[in-house]
Order: structure tokens, then sequence, then C-alpha cells
């Protein structure tokens, strides 16, 4: 059987089940599609590649992503995925697929990923929270939903410009959030969880939004950086060389950038990203339930 899907606007055809990303028809006038199917990894790439981290050998075109004792997948051409799973229940590591496969096919694309989640702040535009894993800019988002707010995106998204204004491309329809946090919001049904992740300390579950996903891509109002810092929840401007040192961090698996050869691309795309769109930092105390005292300005 044959599987259709959207993820950050790309068609996928797909040999197999992808239930975090947004189901379409198939169609026959799709350009470029993403074909996902399993099969056998390659022992080595086409192409003299390198290291990009422990998992992830590449090069501009090719990536052999390994998670060992789990899963391998072979990335090439921005448009093939071969996933060869080492145990028997790939199912269990498809959160690989969704975070680092997905990744390598943007980069082979000249597509530079975000770590942001967001809301609609008006009809046609969002606002976008970048930080670090851990930081909180889901469960912000989350929280702001239960304001009325609607959902954007989680974790990622594809930022470019056009016509002087900057878009975001929202990546697939899941809400991802630590267990330790789903007792801090009210919005998720926590019997509709979804196991993502088990790393023998922690969990992540994936919640899914089909039934509000955007698919076209948005305008973005504002991005705002959120920080561990001080005493109390606090929204600010940010000089533009700090901004550029923060949306740069938040590049999505930005230490690949090297390997896959894409840092002018990079470098190019952030400072027209911080000439187009206001940009605050927010912090919060550490350790402390703030987001309800989170404002927009």
């Amino acid at each position: 059987m044959t599987y259709y899907y959207l993820a950050f606007g790309i068609p996928l055809i797909s040999e197999i089940e992808l239930p975090a990303l947004f189901p379409i028809h198939n169609s026959q006038t799709w350009e470029n599609p993403v074909h996902v199917r399993l099969g056998s990894v390659p022992d080595q790439l086409v192409d003299e590649g390198q290291n990009a981290d422990r998992n992830a050998y590449c090069n501009a075109n090719e990536m052999i992503y390994t998670v060992a004792e789990k899963i391998r997948f072979y990335i090439s051409g921005g448009n093939q995925v071969i996933i060869e799973p080492i145990v028997a229940d790939y199912h269990a590591n498809l959160i690989y697929f969704y975070s680092n496969g997905l990744a390598a096919i943007l980069y082979q694309r000249d597509m530079i990923p975000f770590h942001v989640s967001g809301v609609f702040t008006q009809p046609g535009k969002v606002t976008l929270f970048a930080a670090p894993s851990g930081t909180g800019k889901s469960t912000l988002a989350v929280k702001l939903q239960e304001l009325g707010y609607q959902p954007f995106t989680d974790d990622t998204a594809i930022l470019f410009i056009k016509d002087g204004k900057c878009y975001a491309q929202a990546s697939y329809p899941m809400i991802r959030l630590w267990e330790q946090t789903l007792d801090q919001q009210s919005l998720l049904n926590i019997a509709d969880k979804q196991k993502i992740f088990d790393d023998g300390d922690r969990d992540k579950f994936g919640f899914s939004f089909h039934g509000q996903f955007a698919t076209d891509p948005v305008e973005v109002e504002k991005i705002i950086f959120i920080e561990k810092e001080g005493i109390e929840m606090k929204i600010s401007p940010i000089k533009n060389i700090d901004a550029f040192k923060a949306l740069s961090d938040n590049v999505y698996r930005n230490h690949w950038i090297p390997a896959m050869q894409k840092s002018r691309l990079q470098f190019s795309l952030v400072g027209q990203i911080l000439n187009t769109v206001p940009h605050f930092m927010a912090t919060r105390p550490n350790d402390v339930n703030s987001f309800t005292e989170f404002r927009f300005s």
C-alpha cells in the first residue's frame, strides 16, 4: 500500500504509515516529492563524506544516520529516504525519521529548519518562539492555546523570505511535551498521548492537531526568543547582534551545517530574517511555572 503525506509543505510518497504527518490525496502533479521506503542502507556514501555527529555521516547530498541497536536511514538528493529497521518494531523509532530524517531532506533541498514553536496571533500571521529543547517553547505554545490562540507548529518550521516578507512553513501536526510538563496544562487530553521518545530517564509524548493544521506558509509577525533567567517573566527588545546569535543557535541541527556545506546559506538567511521581522527576548525563572504570566508585549 502507498501512503501520501505533507511535511514542511513537501509531499511524501511512502511505503509505510507515518501517522505524525499530514495525510493528503494522491496527485500526479506533485513536483519533486520525497519517496520513503523500507530497505537496506548502503555501507558507504556515493561521494566522500564526514561525521556531522556520532550518528550522522554525510556530505551535501547524502546522509547515513544510524541509531545504534534501533534504526538506520539513508537520505539522499532531497527526495529519497531508505529506512532500515534494526529491531522489528520500527514504528517505535520513527521519531528519528520525523526529527533527523526530515531535517536532512530539508538541508539537501537548501531549506533551513529552525527550532521554533508558534501560534496564530492574528488572521494570516504567526508569532514564533525560539529556544533550545527544554526551555519551554512547546509548553508556552500550549498555554497560549488555552487562551484561544490557534496552534501553528511545534518544535520546528522552515523560515524564508519572499517579496520582502518573512514566512514560516509548519512542520507537521504534532505537539510534543515531556512527561513532567503534562500536568502544567489543561488543553490536551492525557488519554490521547502517544509515546514518541524514551531515553530511559524521561519520556516525551505527542498529541496530534490535524484538524487545525495550516498547510500553507504564513507570514511571521514577530520572533520571541526564550531563555531561563531572572526571577520574573518579562519580554523586551533584543539587539540585532544578540538576535543573530540567538537565531543562529536555534537553527535545527545547526551542528550539521559545516558537514552539509550550508554555512553561507544559514548566514544569509538569518540576516535577512532579522532585517525583516521584529524580535524580542522573553526571560523566565528557572524551575518555576511562569507561563501564565506571559504577555506578547
